[in-house]
């Protein structure tokens, strides 16, 4: 009896001892668990704070970088008070007309292929291989054609001029060729001279750059390669202007710097006297014929004087079909309307003398007749006095401006010619021209005599095979000494040259020509 209850007790002792010892160890591997929750917690938190300090130290080493290998917008420059500024580069510019092609007056646009050359000191390129230059790593101008209309055919080189001791100047040269606007002046027409512009100007604003025309080199244009020589002539000379130009996309001060080259065309008149002032002038001088009719007929004068008239008025709407639509009277409009007055006058006179008395009205007949026969004179005798003094007087000037040109484009040959001691080392492509400029070393040419000095000279070029004759720069050569002679002595014959024989040597501007001859074939062939 006694047994079963103490077996009883037994199993419910071991029953609880057990319930304990589960509950102890779940208490235990919670806070276990926890623990490690807590940790692994604090572990990612550390992990993602050092994540985030390097993200940002990579972000600043990526922007470091990237800052260091930028093309350099600006450069800086040092003032008295230490305190960095930003320096305005000063870009010289010369632009060649190399062909003109036709010029519309209609449409007021004109087609042309053009040469530009901009040139700028670098200062960054001093102590580095210039022959690694790349031009997209360095400043620009950032130039473009402000003037032209449509697509614009654009072809742009680059060169680097460096002596070792100077500044390395960057040359940028560009040719163009497309249709460019020109407001055309026509008060004068039909012997007016046109401005032919092309004008170059910047993104840069006018802190940044500033543009002038080339201090050495002359902007100049190629008369000969002109389409319309029947119609225009061109003058020799070109004339530069520098102006400030204001972006519509941006406010008022940012102006932007601007270089305009102009060429002139002047146009050949003879058409215009052959077809529209003598049939004109015929018309109105056939108006005095209707004096022969008797008076007492006005019927069949005024018939004649208005068929005469609606000749004229007809003839008026074919010339001006040759004008674009303007506000103001050309001078050809003013002949032609004072021609068409007269006629009118005539036509008035014919229907007052149909009412005059009888007895005086032969006599009054013939004094009208004698009287608008002189004042039609006395009109073309004024007319063209206005012509020679007024009209003609622009071509006078561009004359006289034709001659200071070649006289100033002649005193730079020969202060060129005189300064010929440097020689140039091309290399490079044709699209990057790098050149080198080599100055003789000064106590070689102290110690050496003239005669020594010329005979080391033709040995070297002798022994190094340099020598290269160029034909165009001997006839050039000719040409510019019978120029040369003919100024000095007027007298004597400019077709007596003194041809000697040597050879010449190519100079950088033949080298620079062949180079640009390369360029162009190069492209072609791509």
């Amino acid at each position: 009896l006694h047994t079963q209850p103490s077996s009883s007790s037994l199993a419910t002792s071991t029953h609880q001892y057990l319930s304990a010892k589960r509950c102890q160890s779940a208490q235990s591997s919670l806070s276990t668990s926890a623990a490690d929750l807590r940790e692994l917690t604090n572990t990612l938190q550390e992990l993602n704070n050092h994540f985030k300090k390097n993200a940002k130290i990579l972000s600043e080493i990526k922007d470091n970088i990237v800052k260091a290998n930028e093309k350099p917008d600006t450069r800086p420059a040092d003032d008295t008070s230490g305190v960095h500024k930003l320096e305005r580069v000063t870009v010289e510019l010369r632009l060649v007309f190399l062909k003109i092609g036709e010029i519309d007056t209609l449409k007021e646009q004109f087609q042309a292929e053009a040469f530009i050359q901009a040139r700028w000191y670098e200062p960054t390129l001093k102590g580095t291989d210039i022959d690694c230059f790349d031009a997209s790593k360095f400043w620009n101008p950032l130039l473009y054609i402000d003037n032209s209309v449509g697509d614009l055919k654009n072809d742009v080189w680059h060169k680097v001029v460096y002596d070792g001791i100077d500044t390395p100047m960057i040359y940028e040269m560009r040719k163009i060729k497309g249709v460019f606007l020109e407001n055309l002046e026509l008060n004068d027409f039909p012997v007016d001279v046109q401005d032919l512009t092309i004008t170059v100007s910047t993104t840069r604003t006018v802190n940044e750059v500033l543009l002038t025309a080339d201090t050495h080199q002359l902007s100049a244009i190629n008369t000969h390669a002109f389409i319309d020589q029947q119609e225009w002539r061109l003058h020799e000379h070109v004339e530069t202007s520098t102006k400030l130009l204001s972006s519509p996309f941006t406010p008022s001060q940012n102006q932007h710097p601007a270089f305009s080259a102009t060429c002139h065309a002047a146009r050949r008149p003879g058409y215009f006297y052959w077809n529209v002032y003598f049939l004109i002038f015929f018309i109105t001088v056939m108006a005095f014929t209707t004096f022969s009719v008797t008076y007492n007929l006005p019927q069949n004068r005024l018939q004649l004087s208005f068929t005469l008239l609606l000749t004229a008025v007809t003839f008026k709407w074919v010339v001006v079909r040759c004008l674009p639509t303007i506000s103001y009277l050309t001078t050809l409009d003013k002949y032609v309307l004072l021609s068409m007055v007269m006629l009118c006058v005539v036509c008035a006179w014919h229907s007052i003398i149909a009412v005059c008395p009888t007895d005086v009205a032969p006599r009054w007949d013939n004094l009208a007749f004698i009287t608008l026969v002189v004042i039609y004179t006395l009109f073309h005798l004024v007319f063209f006095l206005w012509m020679y003094f007024v009209t003609y007087r622009r071509r006078r000037v561009m004359k006289r401006k034709d001659k200071e040109y070649l006289k100033a484009r002649l005193e730079r040959l020969n202060s060129v010619g005189h300064g010929g001691s440097e020689s140039d080392e091309y290399a490079g492509s044709a699209a990057t021209t790098v050149v080198r400029k080599t100055l003789p070393p000064r106590k070689s040419l102290q110690r050496l005599s003239s005669a020594s000095d010329k005979e080391s000279r033709s040995n070297s070029v002798e022994q190094n095979h340099k020598i290269l004759t160029n034909k165009h720069a001997l006839e050039q050569q000719q040409h510019r000494a019978s120029m040369r002679q003919s100024i000095a002595n007027p007298n004597s014959n400019p077709f007596q040259t003194n041809y000697t024989g040597q050879q010449i040597l190519l100079t950088s501007g033949d080298i620079e020509a062949m180079t640009m001859k390369q360029f162009r074939i190069g492209t072609l062939g791509c």
